[in-house]
């Protein structure tokens, strides 16, 4: 890759995002049917180990699940095929593998119950993110109107600190799950939050504040004042000279243009 130049991939690429704006969909309702949008207990649901038609559901589900995360990877592989190197970030790559590991974790010893939480809730995150991903992918044309990417940043947060509350549960209250999943769900929570936090203050807050500091400075450079223009088709400029204020002559108009 590194003698050549980027793909092109702006058709594969609104594809991808709006199929796994699909299949985020379908884990989400079909994944509610049998959990959170059916029978289970929004506070504290034990893992059931039995053979009856729900439990097996969920199992099932959560195998493809695992699978649908592995598909995610695709992500890192379109950022190197169009050298988006900077988006293959720590954050990136811890985040997909710790998600991929904790739930296979998840399926292989304890499919369902409170485990099946974090990826209701993240279905739903995925739905709108890769729908910011699809719409982004469409170009320039598309991307001018994608003002919220902040918040949808700050709605990946509120999922992780939900997710804790949530894992927190059975390590107070009772309810036949096993503590130790929970534990390793509180630590994921925590781990991928600060992480998030850590790119969204660098993304967001720092570039804000540099951006105000260089207005300021460059506003305020070498004894330089610009008056404002208030709707005039001229704008002057004043230098301070020994405390008088004098005006430059506007500059000459360009050349007029066939």
């Amino acid at each position: 890759m590194k003698g050549r130049e980027p793909f092109q991939l702006k058709r594969v690429l609104v594809a991808y995002n709006l199929i796994m704006v699909v299949l985020s969909t379908f884990f989400f309702l079909a994944g509610g049917q049998h959990t959170y949008l059916g029978d289970y207990n929004w506070f504290c649901q034990p893992v059931n180990y039995g053979t009856d038609d729900n439990s097996m559901a969920v199992t099932r589900l959560g195998w493809w699940y695992l699978l649908l995360k592995m598909v995610e990877f695709l992500d890192t592989v379109f950022f190197v095929l169009t050298k988006k190197f900077s988006h293959i970030s720590l954050l990136h790559v811890v985040h997909h593998s710790t998600v991929a590991w904790t739930v296979w974790m998840g399926v292989n010893f304890g499919a369902g119950g409170q485990n099946a939480f974090f990826p209701f809730i993240n279905c739903f995150v995925h739905m709108v993110m890769y729908t910011y991903y699809c719409l982004a992918a469409m170009g320039p044309e598309v991307r001018k109107y994608l003002w919220w990417k902040r918040y949808l940043t700050q709605f990946q947060m509120v999922q992780f600190v939900v997710g804790f509350l949530h894992a927190a549960v059975p390590v107070f209250y009772d309810c036949g799950f096993p503590p130790y999943f929970a534990y390793i769900l509180m630590g994921e929570a925590v781990l991928l939050f600060f992480m998030f936090k850590n790119f969204y203050d660098r993304a967001y807050k720092a570039a804000a504040a540099a951006k105000a500091a260089a207005g300021k400075s460059a506003s305020s450079q070498n004894g330089l004042s610009r008056i404002p223009d208030f709707g005039c088709s001229v704008q002057a400029t004043y230098h301070l000279r020994n405390g008088h204020r004098q005006q430059e002559a506007p500059a000459a108009p360009g050349p007029k243009s066939d």
